[in-house]
């Protein structure tokens, strides 16, 4: 026998058992990606998107705004001391943000023509 042929029976033998015992390299492209270790648990959503909210509450420091509807929004901490001025019944619009992180929604308070990132935490 030569070796070139023992070479490439060597290596189909390799090959056909590897690929039995191995999983693919790449995952296919239809399936999702594994989700990251540290990735939090998904927020809940928020079904009134849009403007005809007001302010009902504001805590003490701006940190949570609670609307009308009873929801309860955490207020990203670089604008609370916005947030914090906020008057009761301001007219608030809620809408989805562009932004990476936990605050993923904006309230535009149209009174003060003012807005800030907010997660939503839940109806009260």
């Amino acid at each position: 026998m030569s070796r070139a042929f023992v070479v490439l029976v060597a290596s189909l033998t390799l090959a056909s058992g590897c690929s039995a015992t191995h999983k693919p390299a790449l995952a296919p492209a239809n399936r999702p990606a594994a989700e990251p270790a540290g990735k939090p648990a998904l927020q809940p959503a928020y079904a009134a998107l849009g403007g005809g909210h007001f302010i009902r509450s504001v805590s003490d420091d701006g940190r949570y705004v609670t609307l009308e509807d009873g929801s309860v929004w955490e207020i990203e901490p670089s604008v609370r001391f916005q947030t914090v001025d906020w008057q009761l019944q301001a007219a608030v619009t809620v809408r989805r943000a562009n932004a990476d992180g936990p605050f993923t929604y904006e309230l535009d308070n149209t009174q003060d023509d003012e807005g800030a990132l907010a997660r939503y935490v839940s109806p009260r």
